[in-house]
């Protein structure tokens, strides 16, 4: 149980409400420190593939994508990160087939896309169908098409990271100060701050942000 550490960490408003980071990256990290190495480095592992903009940041395939999530999944995990993992691959996967869509790009020619999920075989066999038919099964995907159908990228974005916002909170207070609780503030810390990066409306809390990073390195 981390109560030392959960305590210690500041509660995170909902990312749209965010004027700034109530915690640095600095501090962030030094909290992190009390983990057991064992949940330290799957922390670093998950970090590094869920990291909220990592795939635009690279020039990710979604094969190579797809690889990254397999090779996380297939790593020793917290049965609850594992759960977190496996809803975010599922996200990626849903979402890079409406793109497909979007663009009038057929499916995927790569065989090895249609064994990775469940369902796999359905989207290709109902590709033409309105979100694939599996709106009863992810309730998200509707308003995730219409964000893409009507270019708003910044909708799409806060669409998503409401969707693994709740998750996130709901898994956090299901496991009060153990390891899930943990990881969840850590992938909402990253949120908020990918959002707020965002929002040209922040950058003077940016500098506000900038300048606590100074004061940390000065008082560590």
């Amino acid at each position: 149980m981390y109560y030392d550490v959960i305590s210690s960490l500041p509660q995170l408003p909902y990312f749209t409400r965010a004027e700034r980071l109530p915690i640095t990256p600095l501090r962030l990290e030094q909290r992190l420190r009390r983990l057991r190495p064992e949940h330290a480095a799957q922390l670093e592992h998950a970090r590094s593939v869920l990291r909220w903009r990592a795939e635009r940041l690279t020039a990710h395939s979604d094969e190579s994508l797809l690889a990254e999530y397999a090779q996380l999944l297939n790593a020793e995990l917290s049965p609850q990160l594992h759960e977190y993992v496996s809803f975010r691959r599922i996200q990626q996967i849903m979402l890079a087939a409406l793109r497909r869509v979007h663009d009038g790009v057929g499916p995927w020619e790569n065989t090895r896309m249609w064994s990775a999920l469940p369902h796999m075989y359905h989207i290709r066999q109902h590709w033409d169908v309105q979100d694939f038919g599996l709106e009863y099964l992810y309730p998200w995907l509707p308003q995730a098409r219409e964000c893409l159908a009507a270019g708003d990228a910044i909708g799409l974005e806060q669409h998503l990271m409401d969707l693994n916002w709740r998750w996130l909170s709901r898994t956090a207070e299901q496991q009060m100060f153990a390891f899930a609780a943990v990881f969840a503030y850590v992938f909402q810390w990253e949120m908020l701050k990918d959002w707020l990066q965002c929002d040209a409306s922040q950058a003077k809390a940016r500098f506000t942000e900038l300048i606590d990073k100074v004061t940390d390195v000065k008082d560590s």
